[in-house]
């Protein structure tokens, strides 16, 4: 049930967390100064070509801003993923397996926020304080859910 929870909640920070405000206005590209960039911004088209059926990450589906972007849309997809291949992985043998994919979601969480940090902290002019909580709150719940994945492959009866 915890796999459920924070894959859920990588999904959520990703996508509804602020991530950073472009105080430096040389980090993306100078457009938005002074206000806060939440993960959807990274995922608008992407998430209009999804609900139209096309499933896919190029052309006019592609994410904003390049591999962040992409990176966000990876965290919000496994999340997802693995929240319902966890609902169907509460039978004892397919729980198991669905910990790889759990394991994967955390990752991408994990990998997501670094990418960001590095980015952010190698740009001339950006600071530290430019970070919001969707960054740390993505970075976070990932190391929790890469830990849940990797409870869940020991197979305890309680899963």
């Amino acid at each position: 049930m915890i796999r459920i929870l924070l894959s859920l909640a990588v999904a959520a920070a990703a996508f509804f967390g602020p991530w950073m405000i472009d105080g430096s206005t040389e980090i993306l590209n100078g457009g938005y100064i002074d206000s806060a960039i939440e993960g959807r911004e990274f995922l608008a088209g992407t998430v209009d070509c999804a609900m139209e059926g096309k499933f896919s990450l190029s052309d006019e589906c592609e994410p904003e801003f390049g591999v962040l972007g992409l990176l966000v849309a990876i965290t919000v997809g496994l999340g997802i993923i693995s929240a319902i291949l966890s609902i169907i992985g509460l039978l004892p043998l397919i729980g198991r397996l669905t910990s790889l994919v759990t394991i994967l979601a955390g990752l991408a969480a994990i990998v997501t926020f670094a990418w960001f940090a590095k980015e952010l902290l190698t740009t001339e002019g950006a600071r530290f304080e430019y970070f919001r909580w969707g960054a740390y709150a993505t970075g976070a719940f990932g190391l929790l859910t890469l830990l849940a994945g990797i409870a869940g492959l020991r197979g305890d009866e309680h899963n």
